[in-house]
């Protein structure tokens, strides 16, 4: 959840108790250290010469982007080695100098620490982007846009604002590659060579950069790279990524501290271009293999260190689930972050939510779980509880999964509030540790809901 701006994703935290199941058992790692105050300095800034900057650079602008693409701007993170060591003179070094990848905001970490995706396709979505809220999960397909790095009002931003040390120019990528240079530094500013313009690389989503960070034991304070419009900082103004270091590489070196986008969201499968405005999300299937597109998951309150959001193997027909272990009052949730906006709203016109699950201790046996609907943001539930070991199930399936198949306005009872709900929890009711594994976990907007089914998976 750290990037190099600072701890990305953080923020979110403070509205989501989800993440304190990890903050109990210990596995959030220590956060990446605050920017440091020179990159929230003036724009004023003086070249390696010492003469002072231009005030305006005399390259032109990019070009807008093309139709069905959205402008804009990347930083990276993630620790490379040896790569991060050349700066530690500037920066500092250490695991977290340019922040990590795990623990991101979007919750896809298993308890070991890995992944479901490859480092070389991920990133974070900032959360003042206009198509943030879903964005977890979902694919763009990005492009490195040659030429000037911008900021508010679309004006070249002097690169005194940015991570950019010229005095270590000397180092390569990861694919020993060298500097190929920065044409605007006499002017102070930073103008990105790409590699190739027209290559693109496919990404998830899987943290989230907070225009305002909100570290524990902290005031919340800006971070105007990530806030869009919503700042005067000329860092701001732009759509922000923040590309993994080894996604970044495949676009441009990473010297460059920020460089322009052309990205577009796109099937995380088959690539097909989807719609921008707006965001695209799964409002069907929250999970069938992996969290789908849209939603985070987060499991708490798990003392053994038991969890995966996909364990192999351990799904319907042999196929993947999202497990957890929990202490009484744990559990885990999925959550469409800022879904409650029109134009999301999954539960909005729901009939029925359908979902398999196996207690792991006592196959085929009802685990002790209530099922509860919210919105996370303001942190209200809706009156209605599912306690499952007093419900029917509506079919059970080999190797002890069990389904339901709940109505969701008589079980829920959220009435009006229901177009601004967007998570859904598991939590366990019993006394005593529960390890329990969900899959195909569905939201029917069909009338008269889903129909039960025997467990088969593709």
């Amino acid at each position: 959840m750290a990037s190099r701006h600072t701890a990305r994703g953080a923020s979110s935290k403070s509205k989501a108790m989800v993440y304190f199941g990890f903050l109990i058992v210990g596995l959030f790692i220590a956060w990446a250290p605050a920017r440091a105050a020179a990159a929230d300095a003036t724009t004023t800034t003086t070249t390696t010469s010492g003469v002072p900057a231009a005030p305006n650079t005399s390259f032109s602008k990019p070009p807008p982007p093309p139709s069905g693409w959205i402008r804009a701007r990347a930083s990276w993170y993630g620790t490379p080695r040896p790569f991060v060591d050349v700066f530690a003179p500037s920066r500092g070094g250490g695991m977290s100098a340019f922040g990590i990848l795990e623990w991101g905001g979007c919750g896809y970490t298993n308890a070991d620490g890995s992944m479901p995706f490859d480092k070389g396709e991920v990133s974070s979505y900032a959360d003042a982007n206009p198509d943030f809220p879903g964005s977890c999960g979902r694919c763009y397909e990005v492009k490195c846009v040659p030429g000037i790095v911008l900021g508010r009002n679309d004006e070249a931003v002097q690169y005194g604002n940015w991570y950019y040390f010229p005095e270590h120019g000397n180092a390569v990528d990861d694919m020993n590659r060298t500097f190929p240079g920065n044409p605007a530094e006499k002017d102070g500013y930073v103008y990105v060579k790409c590699w190739d313009p027209e290559r693109s690389v496919r990404v998830h989503v899987v943290d989230i950069c907070p225009c305002w960070y909100s570290p524990k034991g902290q005031e919340p304070y800006e971070q105007p790279s990530c806030c869009f419009k919503n700042s005067s900082n000329p860092r701001s103004g732009q759509h922000e990524m923040d590309l993994s270091f080894w996604v970044y590489e495949q676009l441009a070196h990473p010297m460059y501290p920020e460089m322009m986008l052309n990205i577009r969201p796109v099937d995380c499968y088959s690539g097909a271009a989807l719609s921008t405005s707006p965001g695209y999300i799964n409002r069907d299937t929250l999970y069938d293999n992996m969290v789908t597109t849209g939603w985070s998951w987060f499991p708490y309150m798990t003392p053994t260190h038991n969890f995966n959001v996909t364990a192999p193997g351990w799904g319907l027909g042999g196929s993947a689930a999202a497990c957890a272990e929990v202490s009484p009052g744990g559990g885990m949730t999925w959550w469409c972050r800022g879904c409650y906006r029109e134009g999301y709203q999954p539960f909005n016109g729901a009939t029925s939510i359908s979902f398999w699950l196996r207690d792991r201790y006592n196959p085929g046996n009802v685990p002790p779980l209530k099922v509860v609907v919210a919105q996370q943001e303001d942190d209200t539930y809706c009156p209605g509880e599912a306690y499952l070991t007093s419900i029917s199930p509506s079919a059970r399936g080999q190797d002890g999964w069990i389904q339901w198949t709940l109505p969701f306005d008589s079980t829920w009872n959220c009435g009006k509030m229901t177009p601004t709900r967007d998570k859904i929890g598991f939590q366990s009711v019993g006394s005593a540790n529960t390890w329990f594994c969900l899959d195909d976990l569905k939201i029917s907007h069909e009338q008269g809901g889903a129909a039960a089914s025997a467990p088969t998976k593709k």
